[in-house]
């Protein structure tokens, strides 16, 4: 199995340096994963990728619109089909696939793994000793998670398979994946340990608990602080460990 990657030109806070497209070739066949947002060079680039090749498919991680948009359009184009959790978001696969599930690529078998957490439609891809997980994991960059619970049991789930080789959504190849993995689960259990800390304190407001968490954060970072601290005070509601009444969250530790 080969893999090359091709980084689209939309660089940004979410980002990094661009998404990453992958084209996985086995043999003369080719699947590309994540073909990304519909920018005219970075679908001369995958068509570059492509040449002397025989795509038989698209594989999309989630809906996103630096990820998904030009998957059905380039799908359309090559006479192949779109593979993805289904109808969410505003992308639809042609063939919905769920998890354990097999996409064939000449003599490689890609299981797909279901990780939501980031996104509810959440897809990782596993070929041989490798891994495509989309923004489930990332180089250099902070995951976004809508939903603690469910991105947490991803983790774990990922970090069972022991895979050493991750391509992520944004940035850089990843050869140890098990540390990475590892490292992702602890800084999420230190991130809920200071929002228990800080729900002790006496910080109940939402901005005061991104204040004493995250302290003097980049304006433009706040968003996703925002983000990941109420998807860890919901985790902490559903299990019994806090509440919400009206705009202010108690610990009930």
């Amino acid at each position: 199995m080969d893999v090359t990657r091709i980084v689209a030109p939309n660089p940004g806070p979410f980002t990094g340096a661009g998404t990453n497209s992958y084209i996985v070739t086995s043999g003369s066949e080719a699947l590309i994963v994540d073909p990304g947002p519909l920018i005219a060079s970075h679908l001369d680039a995958l068509r570059a990728g492509l040449v002397g090749l025989d795509p038989v498919g698209i594989a999309v991680t989630h809906h996103h619109q630096d990820h998904a948009p030009a998957a059905n359009p380039l799908a359309a184009e090559l006479g192949v089909v779109t593979y993805g959790f289904g109808d969410f978001g505003g992308f639809q696969a042609i063939s919905p696939i769920a998890d354990g599930e097999i996409i064939h690529i000449g003599n490689e078998a890609v299981t797909v793994i279901s990780s939501p957490g980031h996104t509810p439609d959440s897809l990782c891809f596993l070929a041989e000793d490798a891994l495509f997980a989309g923004d489930t994991v990332m180089s250099g960059s902070t995951v976004v998670v809508d939903d603690m619970t469910a991105y947490m049991a991803t983790l774990e789930r990922l970090a069972a398979l022991a895979v050493e080789k991750i391509y992520p959504g944004h940035g850089e190849p990843i050869h140890d994946g098990p540390a990475v993995i590892a490292a992702y689960i602890a800084h999420r259990q230190e991130r809920e340990s200071q929002i228990v800390a800080a729900l002790a304190a006496e910080a109940h407001s939402l901005d005061r608990i991104i204040a004493v968490v995250y302290g003097d954060i980049d304006p433009a970072l706040r968003p996703l602080a925002r983000q990941s601290a109420l998807a860890h005070l919901h985790k902490l509601v559903e299990e019994g460990r806090a509440a919400l009444d009206g705009d202010v969250w108690r610990s009930l530790l």
